[in-house]
């Protein structure tokens, strides 16, 4: 049937061969991580397996069979070490210990065998900028016990005229600057300052110690002789201070505090101990993956230079800038940019949210959900889904009383909304039973969204078409080798209402995906946007919300 000319009200994939010749591709054989989809599991949200309305690893290890039909290939787990939990498992207790709350060792163990058996890897978050005040190190470095009495940042201040101790510097921290909270706490064991660029139960460690770096690759070595598949490197912009000390130029303003290229060559320390384990264990590569929110020329640097490799940035270009009123150039030029500066032959990766942020339905829009997922999906390189997107679910308003993230709780009653990343950490939605499937108990460490009895996972199964039947369907298509080698162009077209994104590779067909962003029909005239077309086009994948017309 020919679908040159149609009219779509939202989002349709279209395939279709070119009769031109095109430009050679480099088909030689990709690394697992290059091209893999990962699939982001909040553990405290994804299922709960014993009733104590909290989520854990056994239920993660019931709900495998779910993930690997979903068409992912990698699982990246949030936090799941020995914690107090004042922020979500990033303050941490214990580096090689399981969370009790999530279950212990053998579960992990269990959980890798299990998802090694089905063909899933397995990746962690690893949290080197700062651990908890209660990790051992910190309580022996609060008591000035060699050698951990330079574990962290500590420092003297200085005493008004009233006899109150100062902190070093105005340097403040992410959780406080609503209120222009310092980043620094006042220890009274050891009658110093301690630094904390996050919350003040969180003390920064002193990487340019290198006891410090010598106990983080040991820890990288022991997660890696547990068969862990790769790492997302948490919190890297802040792994260094400026040494000296000095006062910002302006409260907040970062300059000493953030971006300091001794973090970026840290990064590069970590991939070289990898890849030395590696080798020596023959193993199989590592996905590393580099957590930072910087502009676009600061990240190349990660990606390493002639004599260091480096470890890929988060590319979170889907999240800040992203909204629901973003055109159609905007996202393209956005898409063009990034790829023009990135090294070449270089991996990169799209994820539309994560635990940080709002959720897309919410963010963007529910009429906009399958149509990014093409995006996201079929663009060149690593794809994320955040746990729960793949039904589409949504933000859900979290009160007062109940919010328990610390960028909340640290705010007022009246602002705390504008902070918490609650919103977006609720429990999964499996089915229309108590607590979504989620737990047997009704109370759970969050509320359910109450959208859950028509939200959920076997809902959205029973459905002839639905957000998890399409984003199954892109799952599968990805991994065909025009996606995973191919070229991509993108054009943007009806008033920047409309993009569409071609991938193509020589002697294979050609995908072309047509986005409509606006909330009408748009009139698309393939023909005229790619004269070699063939006019024999197949609908290979349209959203759940598509209406079309040919």
């Amino acid at each position: 049937m020919s679908y040159s000319m149609c009219t779509i009200l939202r989002f349709i994939l279209l395939l279709g061969v070119l009769t031109r010749e095109i430009e050679c591709v480099d088909l030689s054989d990709k690394e697992w991580w290059e091209t893999t989809l990962v699939y982001q599991i909040w553990p405290r949200g994804f299922q709960d397996s014993d009733g104590d309305g909290e989520g854990d690893l056994k239920g993660i290890i019931n709900r495998l069979d779910y993930i690997k039909e979903l068409g992912v290939e990698t699982i990246w787990l949030n936090p799941i070490y020995a914690s107090p939990l004042i922020d979500s498992g990033y303050d941490v207790s214990d580096y090689i210990d399981i969370n009790p709350l999530f279950g212990n060792i053998t579960d992990f163990y269990t959980l890798i065998e299990e998802a090694h058996k089905r063909e899933l890897k397995v990746m962690l978050d690893i949290i080197p900028n700062h651990s908890s005040d209660e990790h051992r190190w910190f309580l022996l470095s609060m008591q000035n016990v060699k050698p951990y009495n330079d574990y962290y940042i500590w420092a003297n201040g200085s005493v008004d005229e009233k006899g109150n101790e100062i902190p070093p510097n105005n340097w403040v921290s992410t959780y406080n600057k609503e209120k222009e909270g310092s980043a620094w706490t006042w220890n009274d064991v050891r009658k110093q300052w301690y630094y904390h660029k996050f919350h003040e139960k969180q003390p920064d460690l002193n990487l340019r110690n290198e006891n410090v770096i010598k106990e983080l690759l040991n820890i990288l070595k022991i997660w890696l002789e547990r068969h862990v598949d790769g790492f997302r490197i948490n919190s890297v912009p802040y792994f260094f201070e400026d040494k000296a000390l000095r006062n910002e130029p302006f409260v907040g303003s970062g300059n000493y505090t953030s971006g300091l290229k001794e973090s970026i060559e840290l990064l590069y320390v970590f991939r070289a101990y990898i890849n030395n384990w590696i080798e020596k264990n023959n193993a199989t590569s590592k996905l590393l993956i580099a957590e930072t929110y910087n502009s676009n020329h600061n990240l190349i640097a990660y990606y390493g230079n002639a004599t260091h490799e480096g470890i890929p940035p988060t590319n979170t270009l889907f999240i800040n800038p992203i909204h629901n009123n973003t055109d159609a150039d905007y996202i393209k030029n956005v898409i063009d940019d990034w790829f023009q500066i990135l090294p070449e032959n270089a991996s990169t990766n799209w994820m539309l949210t994560n635990h940080d942020f709002s959720r897309v339905p919410t963010r963007i829009g529910l009429n906009r959900v399958d149509g990014l997922h093409m995006l996201s999906l079929l663009l060149p390189g690593q794809a994320y889904t955040y746990y729960g997107e793949e039904i589409a679910m949504l933000d859900l308003k979290i009160q007062w009383d109940k919010t328990i993230d610390p960028m909340g709780c640290t705010r007022t009653k009246d602002t705390y909304e504008n902070f918490s990343r609650d919103p977006a950490r609720t429990p999964m939605q499996w089915n229309e039973k108590v607590s979504a499937g989620f737990s047997t108990n009704k109370t759970t460490y969050l509320p359910v969204h109450p959208e859950y009895i028509t939200r959920n996972v076997e809902y959205q199964k029973a459905q002839e078409h639905s957000n998890l039947k399409t984003y199954k369907r892109l799952a599968e298509i990805r991994k065909e080798i025009v996606f995973t080698h191919g070229d991509y162009e993108l054009k943007s077209t009806n008033n920047n209402n409309v993009l569409i994104l071609k991938r193509s590779l020589q002697d294979h067909p050609v995908y072309i995906v047509i986005v409509n962003l606006w909330i009408r029909q748009e009139q698309i005239n393939l023909a005229s946007l790619y004269p070699d077309i063939d006019d024999n086009l197949e609908i290979v994948i349209y959203s759940s919300n598509a209406i079309y017309t040919t």
